[in-house]
């Protein structure tokens, strides 16, 4: 008998999931506000994934999210930190400075809009490279 085919295993991922999911994207949405953050959420999101691949089917899971798949999603969150930081530059001011945005909104909801853009591309790229991990250390692409 295999892990994933315990019934008690099973119904707690299954159960446990959608929680770690909200969770995740309450730390992530919120994290610009108090403790939290993008890196926390990704890391929170990735659990419930590896959940899922401990209760699940991992080879489901390794089809789903190939590493190649995964290294573009870690890529991707990258790529769309550095372009908010650069959006600051194009506006005429420094790197991540999110002020000289011309947005028609008062700076500070232009600062919380930039800081949420990261916090998410933090997340994203997290995500990609901490499951990447993962599925080095479970046996990587068969």
């Amino acid at each position: 008998m295999t892990m994933n085919d315990d019934l008690i295993v099973r119904t707690v991922t299954r159960r446990m999931i959608p929680f770690l999911l909200l969770f995740g994207a309450y730390i992530l949405l919120h994290g610009h506000i108090g403790a939290g953050g993008g890196f926390q959420a990704g890391i929170i999101i990735t659990s419930a994934i590896i959940l899922a691949a401990i209760g699940g089917d991992l080879k489901e899971i390794r089809s789903a999210l190939s590493c190649r798949t995964l290294f573009a999603i870690g890529a991707v969150g990258s790529v769309g930190i550095t372009l908010v930081g650069i959006l600051g530059i194009l506006a005429g001011g420094w790197f991540f400075q999110y002020g000289s945005l011309p947005l028609p909104y008062s700076q500070e909801i232009i600062h919380l809009i930039a800081i949420t853009c990261v916090e998410i591309g933090i997340g994203v790229a997290v995500f990609g490279m901490m499951f990447l991990i993962f599925i080095a250390i479970a046996g990587g692409e068969e």
